[in-house]
């Protein structure tokens, strides 16, 4: 069994527009940037992370990080609607209509008005620039 040693998962996102993906979850989504750095080509190839170097522009979302690639050849945006990989990201919020009303002055477009499921009073999302599914929670 895994014992983690941090209550969090931190996820990393391989960009095919890291300018869009940067600008979507840290000028639109409001996450803050808390690190940019470089991770050398001997890294990422020794330990399995990427094909060559790349920058890495890392966002805090509540105790989490996500980590946006910025690589040389980026890997081709998804095709299919629903393909295997990482389908979506889960954020809860205190108030799902105000967050929906500050994210579309933001000029975040929603799949949908939210809807209340049985585990939650509104659900609501939207898509990154790659096609992930950004999922907004209120309990």
């Amino acid at each position: 069994m895994l014992k983690l040693s941090h209550p969090t998962v931190d996820i990393a996102i391989s960009c095919s527009n890291f300018e869009e993906s940067l600008d979507f979850y840290h000028n639109k989504l409001g996450f803050e940037i808390v690190l940019d750095l470089e991770i050398p080509t001997e890294l990422a190839t020794s330990v399995g992370l990427a094909p060559t170097g790349f920058r890495q522009v890392r966002l805090k979302a509540g105790n989490t990080l996500i980590k946006l690639m910025d690589i040389e050849l980026p890997p081709l945006t998804p095709t299919d609607e629903f393909s295997a990989g990482v389908r979506w990201l889960t954020f809860f919020v205190a108030d799902i209509h105000k967050t929906i009303e500050n994210l579309k002055q933001n000029g975040v477009k929603f799949l949908s008005e939210p809807i209340s499921a049985p585990d939650a009073a509104g659900v609501v999302c939207t898509k990154d620039p790659d096609g992930i599914l950004i999922e907004l929670v209120q309990i």
